[in-house]
């Protein structure tokens, strides 16, 4: 029960201090006899939701796939310079060209433009500060 102008108000009477008898300011109904009030359909919400959910769930895995590709690659690329033959100490940051002969890859410091062994060139790499190696140029 509330209380105004020291009367009891039922619990069922829509009254604020405020604003007194205020049900025809509220948005939702009050009483048995105003309009019906129906709630949003919530499934087709959750479906909405579900969709965008699951289409952002999709791109991030598609973007994952990606990533694993590009380190794939650069693995590959990584393991193919270090496994060929090295007769000195790469330097972080400086380029080496990669050129296949019989006897296997051979990393050099000879630019092909300094050297006529275009058809053994397979490419151009750096080696970064995590000791990996980056394609600069590949032929």
């Amino acid at each position: 029960m509330k209380i105004k102008d020291g009367n009891k108000i039922p619990d069922l009477v829509v009254w604020t201090e405020a604003d007194g008898f205020d049900a025809r300011l509220k948005k939702y109904p009050t009483n048995l006899g105003a309009p019906a009030f129906e709630a949003p359909n919530m499934q087709l919400a959750k479906a909405g939701a579900a969709q965008k959910m699951l289409s952002v769930f999709e791109r991030e895995r598609l973007e994952i796939i990606e990533k694993m590709k590009d380190l794939y690659e650069e693995y590959e690329t990584s393991m193919m310079v270090w496994n060929s033959k090295i007769s000195f100490e790469p330097i972080v940051g400086h380029t080496y060209h990669l050129y296949e002969f019989s006897s296997g890859k051979t990393l050099s410091l000879i630019s092909p433009s300094e050297w006529k062994k275009q058809d053994c060139y397979i490419g151009s790499y750096t080696l970064t500060s995590e000791n990996k190696w980056k394609i600069v140029n590949n032929f």
